[in-house]
């Protein structure tokens, strides 16, 4: 039997009370960290779901203020393919006549204009057709609410889409390029179309509150071992203090329904995500430049 009294059986016990506390100790402490670890993925969680959520109401926003315009451009060819069908239903009609047991002569003349008329008609209805198409994809691709991973895109054909998408926008912009090129990239190509088209709308509205003269902007895009895209307007600018709190969540200095106040905060997300730079300068009552650097793909 061990006498408790020993000096070397005290120490062992000793030791082993020191080597269980420290072994509860670890795993008080493991359990911990693995419930903090849980509940702050839960909180990346719901802060992946809120970014996402914003991201959705500035769709709707941007959505929102092009509604007038895009009706414009799908009423237009809306309006000559019903034109044109409504000829081909005429020329159908006194066909079927002129074949029917009610012979209706066609004169030769009539018969002519047809001739000519047709091959013009239904290629007016195709081209009409595939205009609205468009439209409606370069709309649905825009409001899409899944989330894409990044891929290999062009910058450029993502200026393009966003410049369709806003065309009804910018009928009273002169809106022109300096340079382009074909670089790659690695980008979410959604988030790609979001961030350009949230930069253009507001450079469209700087151009609206300087209405004292033609509104511009000007694209140019340059490859120096990154691809950099400008884009400048003249419109009214920005004082400092705006300049200061440009990217602050909910900062506006629109007009209540003229913007959410997330554009830009959006858009700096967004640069942010694809490790791309971007920087600012503006000059009240003249006009704003915006640079965005993109890193390339080797």
């Amino acid at each position: 039997m061990t006498d408790s009294s020993d000096p070397y059986y005290t120490a062992f016990m000793r030791e082993r009370k020191a080597r269980r506390e420290i072994e509860q100790l670890l795993e008080d402490s493991s359990r911990q960290l693995y419930e903090k670890n849980r509940q702050l993925e839960l909180q990346i969680n719901q802060i992946k779901a809120q970014q996402q959520a914003l991201l959705q109401q500035e769709k709707l926003a941007t959505l929102g203020s092009l509604a007038a315009g895009v009706a414009h451009e799908i009423n237009n060819p809306l309006a000559f393919v019903i034109s044109n069908i409504d000829a081909l239903f005429s020329y159908s009609r006194q066909l079927l006549l002129a074949t029917s047991d009610h012979h209706q002569p066609i004169s030769e003349s009539q018969l002519k204009m047809m001739h000519d008329d047709l091959p013009e008609l239904e290629t007016d209805i195709n081209h009409g057709l595939i205009r609205i198409k468009d439209i409606v994809k370069h709309l649905l691709f825009f409001a899409r609410t899944d989330s894409d991973q990044p891929s290999e895109i062009t910058l450029q054909d993502g200026l393009n889409l966003a410049l369709k998408l806003l065309a009804p926008m910018l009928k009273n912009v002169r809106v022109y390029q300096i340079h382009s090129c074909d670089a790659k990239i690695w980008f979410n190509p959604s988030e790609l179309n979001q961030m350009l088209i949230n930069i253009l709308v507001n450079a469209v509205q700087a151009c609206e509150a300087a209405p004292d003269r033609q509104s511009e902007i000007s694209l140019d895009m340059v490859f120096d071992g990154n691809v950099y895209l400008k884009i400048r307007d003249n419109g009214c600018g920005m004082d400092e203090e705006t300049q200061t709190r440009m990217y602050d969540p909910f900062f506006t200095t629109k007009p209540m329904g003229k913007g959410t106040g997330i554009g830009m905060a959006m858009v700096l997300q967004i640069i942010k995500k694809h490790q791309c730079s971007i920087s600012v300068v503006s000059e009240l009552n003249t006009g704003t430049e915006i640079c965005i650097t993109f890193p390339v793909l080797n």
